[in-house]
C-alpha cells in the first residue's frame, strides 16, 4: 500500500527536512534543474543514490538511454469538479451602466474579456498581484478611450477572469486514491475540457463578449493553445452558444513544444526512469512535508527562497493542502508525455502524420532529424482559421442568392460571424535560459516563423525573448514587471 511506503535512509535530521524543502519548492518556483534529485537522494539507499548520480552524468536522452515518457493512464470519461473552483475575477470599474450613461459618448463599449490560464501548480491565487497590477493599468486604457472616443466610437472595456486548474484545491474534488485512473489526480485532457466549458459559461452568462483574449502561463499556454483550437473547429457549428470570438493569445514563458527536452524536462524524465520515484514521489514528498509545521514552511519559503509574503503564504497552502503535491506532479508527469511534437492522445501539432509509436521512437532518439522539428501548434490554428473563412464564404453566397428574407440572414450571420473574422493574434514571451523550455526548439520555433512571414504586424505574430532576466515563475517577485508588458501588448 502507498500509505505504508517509509524511508529506508536512517533518521531525518532537521538539516535533512530544510534541504528537502528547499528542494521541493525550488522545483516548481526556481532554475534549480536537479531539485528533484535531492528531494529524492534523501530516501534511497546510497546505491540508488549513486546510480542515480550516475544517469545523471551519462544520460543525455541519446538512443543509447531509453527513458519511458508515456503520460498516465486517462480514464475512461472525462471527470468533472464535484465542488466549487476558486477563481479570481476582476471587471472594469465602467462596465456599469451609471459609468457609461455618464460618459459623454453613447457608443456602447467594445468588451474585452481576459481568460488567464495558470501554470503548475495551478492555483490562481498566485497570480493575484499581477492581476491587481494590470487591473490598474487596464483602467488607465480604459479611461483613455472614454475621454477620446468621439460621436459613434466605441470605448473598450477589460474583464479579467482567472480560475483554479481542477485538482489543486481540496474542495473541488473527492481524496484521490491510487490504483485506477478514474481516481488519480486529473490530467491534461480534463483540465482543457473544464477550461473550455468554464470560458463557454462566462461567455454565455456574459451577455456575449465581443472579443476574447486567452492568456496562459506556463503549461496555461499549452492548454490555451488547445482551446483556441477547439473552438475554431466547433465554431462551424449551427448553435452561436459554441463560437467564441477569441481574438488573441497572450502565452507567458510557453511550454507548448518538446517540454521533455528543457533542463529541468529531462531531469525529471531521469527520474521517471527510476520505477519507484515515478510511482512514489508524491508520497515521500508530501510525507516529508507534513513533518514541518506551517511557520517553518513560511519562514523556508520566505527568507531561504526569496520568495515574497504573498508567494510564500500561497506556497504553504500549497504544501499543506491534502492532494496538492500529488496533482502537480501527476499533472507534470502528464505535461511529459504530452507536450512534444506528434506525441499523445492529440495529432493536430504533429510536423507529420505519422502514428503516436513511430513519433515516440523518433523522439526518443532525438538524432539529426529532431533538430528540425519544429512547433506546430500556431500554424495549425491558423489554418484552422483561414478555412473557418473559406466555410463562412461559401455560406454568405449561398445566402445572397436566396431573395427571401435576404436582409434579415445577413444581418444575423454578421452578428455570428463577426465576431470572429479577425484572424488570431499570437504574443510569445519567452524567458531567456528558462529551464522548462528547450532553448534549441525554441530558436528553431522563432526563425520558422520570421522566414514564413508569420512575425510582426501583418504576420500576427509578436514573440519576445526577455532581456530583463524574469524568471520562469514571474508570479513569484516579478508580476509587477510582466504585468506592465502584456499592458502594452494589450494597448497595441
Amino acid at each position: 500500500m502507498i500509505g505504508s511506503v517509509q524511508c529506508n535512509s536512517g533518521p531525518l535530521s532537521t538539516s535533512h527536512i530544510t534541504a528537502m524543502l528547499r528542494s521541493l519548492a525550488r522545483l516548481h518556483f526556481r532554475r534549480s534543474a536537479s531539485s528533484l534529485f535531492q528531494i529524492s537522494g534523501f530516501l534511497l539507499s546510497p546505491f540508488a543514490v549513486a546510480l542515480t548520480t550516475t544517469n545523471n552524468r551519462s544520460c543525455k536522452m541519446s538512443s543509447s538511454c531509453s527513458i519511458s515518457l508515456q503520460p498516465p493512464p486517462a480514464p475512461a470519461t472525462t471527470r468533472r469538479p464535484t465542488g466549487p473552483v476558486p477563481f479570481l475575477e476582476y471587471p472594469s470599474p465602467n462596465a456599469t451602466s451609471a459609468n457609461i450613461s455618464s460618459n459623454s459618448s453613447t457608443t456602447k463599449p467594445k468588451r474585452y474579456l481576459l481568460f488567464f490560464i495558470s501554470g503548475n501548480p495551478g492555483l490562481i491565487d498566485y497570480y493575484a498581484p499581477f492581476f491587481s497590477h494590470l487591473r490598474s493599468l487596464l483602467n488607465e486604457l480604459e479611461s483613455k478611450s472614454f475621454s477620446s472616443a468621439s460621436p459613434g466610437q466605441q470605448p473598450i472595456t477589460f474583464h479579467i477572469y482567472g480560475q483554479n486548474l481542477i485538482g489543486f484545491s481540496d474542495s473541488d474534488h473527492a481524496p484521490f486514491a491510487p490504483g485506477s485512473p478514474e481516481t488519480e489526480p486529473f490530467v491534461l485532457e480534463e483540465h482543457i475540457s473544464h477550461l473550455y466549458s468554464s470560458l463557454l459559461d462566462l461567455n454565455q452568462k456574459s451577455g456575449g463578449f465581443d472579443q476574447i483574449i486567452l492568456a496562459g502561463h506556463s503549461v496555461g499556454s499549452f492548454l490555451a493553445l488547445e482551446i483556441l483550437h477547439r473552438s475554431l473547429q466547433s465554431s462551424s457549428s449551427s448553435s452561436p452558444s459554441l463560437q467564441l470570438p477569441i481574438s488573441t493569445a497572450l502565452l507567458l514563458f510557453p511550454t507548448i513544444h518538446q517540454m521533455h527536452l528543457s533542463p529541468s524536462g529531462l531531469h525529471l524524465s531521469r527520474i521517471r526512469s527510476i520505477p519507484f520515484l515515478n510511482n512514489y514521489a508524491h508520497v515521500l514528498a508530501k510525507s516529508f512535508v507534513d513533518l514541518v509545521p506551517g511557520f517553518a514552511l513560511r519562514w523556508i519559503t520566505r527568507r531561504v527562497l526569496g520568495m515574497s509574503e504573498h508567494g510564500s503564504e500561497i506556497t504553504t497552502k500549497f504544501l499543506q493542502s491534502r492532494d496538492g503535491i500529488w496533482q502537480g506532479i501527476h499533472l507534470g508527469k502528464d505535461e511529459m508525455g504530452v507536450i512534444r511534437d506528434g506525441e499523445g492522445r492529440w495529432g493536430w501539432w504533429s510536423s507529420s502524420p505519422t502514428s503516436s509509436s513511430s513519433s515516440t521512437e523518433q523522439n526518443t532518439s532525438m538524432g539529426d532529424d529532431g533538430a528540425e522539428v519544429v512547433a506546430k501548434e500556431i500554424e495549425t490554428i491558423e489554418s484552422d482559421w483561414e478555412q473557418l473563412e473559406v466555410d463562412r464564404r461559401i455560406r454568405r453566397e449561398h445566402t445572397n442568392t436566396q431573395n427571401q428574407e435576404h436582409c434579415e440572414q445577413r444581418q444575423g450571420q454578421g452578428q455570428i460571424q463577426g465576431k470572429a473574422t479577425e484572424k488570431p493574434r499570437f504574443f510569445l514571451y519567452f524567458g531567456q535560459n528558462d529551464h522548462w523550455v528547450a532553448d534549441k526548439y525554441r530558436d528553431e520555433f522563432i526563425e520558422r516563423r520570421k522566414r514564413e512571414g508569420h512575425t510582426g504586424k501583418e504576420g500576427g505574430t509578436k514573440i519576445v525573448i526577455d532581456e530583463d532576466r524574469i524568471p520562469h515563475a514571474f508570479c513569484i517577485n516579478h508580476s509587477e514587471q510582466v504585468a506592465e508588458k502584456e499592458a502594452l501588448d494589450l494597448e497595441g
